[in-house]
């Protein structure tokens, strides 16, 4: 999704609803979940689909907005779910790493949902249309655009090109800085303290 979403152009929104439900679905069963959790994934994860669907028919910014949290949370609960996953686990493995990456790149999608939020909380709230990023390029043309600052603002790039404009889309951007420095330092010194200790063993 990172890497082919932002060339896409015609069937963009067509093609983020496919990559959406691909990530929802998978993520369903990416981790050996207890069966309680698993239940609530399977409810929680069908839910944001219908509505991920929906919303692409009805083209609301209500809606959108509902799909945005139901499938924030739904994303949260995943990544919350492998970070535990890593903690628990004894011996630093293929799956370990892969779920490491995983997690930190549904934070940067994670990042990329609030920001979209944000500019449609405030058409909704405020009736503001002046958008929550400032782009060199000019106003926002859909998801991608988020899916870029989200990225460049959680590896501490920062190219200049793009600023947050509103107060809460600041606000979102130094929580979505400090979550991908905070992700990485953590789960470096626990995939490393793991490595060493299974190494001495």
């Amino acid at each position: 999704m990172i890497l082919f979403f932002p060339v896409l152009s015609f069937y963009r929104v067509l093609m983020k609803n496919i990559l959406f439900t691909a990530i929802i679905f998978f993520g369903t069963f990416s981790l050996d979940f207890v069966k309680r959790a698993k239940k609530f994934l399977i409810l929680s994860g069908a839910v944001t689909i219908f509505l991920n669907w929906l919303d692409y028919f009805l083209q609301s910014d209500a809606l959108d907005l509902v799909f945005s949290y139901s499938f924030f949370f739904y994303n949260l609960f995943i990544v919350v779910f492998m970070v535990r996953h890593i903690a628990k686990s004894e011996k630093v493995n293929i799956t370990i790493i892969i779920n490491s990456i995983n997690g930190y790149l549904l934070i940067g999608i994670l990042g990329a949902v609030l920001l979209a939020m944000s500019e449609i909380l405030q058409k909704l709230i405020y009736h503001l249309d002046t958008g929550a990023i400032n782009f060199a390029w000019g106003a926002a043309q859909g998801f991608h655009d988020y899916l870029y600052f989200s990225f460049i603002t959680l590896t501490t790039c920062g190219y200049g090109d793009a600023t947050p404009a509103s107060a809460l889309a600041k606000s979102l951007t130094i929580v979505i800085a400090i979550a991908g420095q905070l992700y990485l330092t953590i789960l470096i010194a626990m995939l490393v303290g793991k490595y060493l200790s299974s190494s001495k063993e």
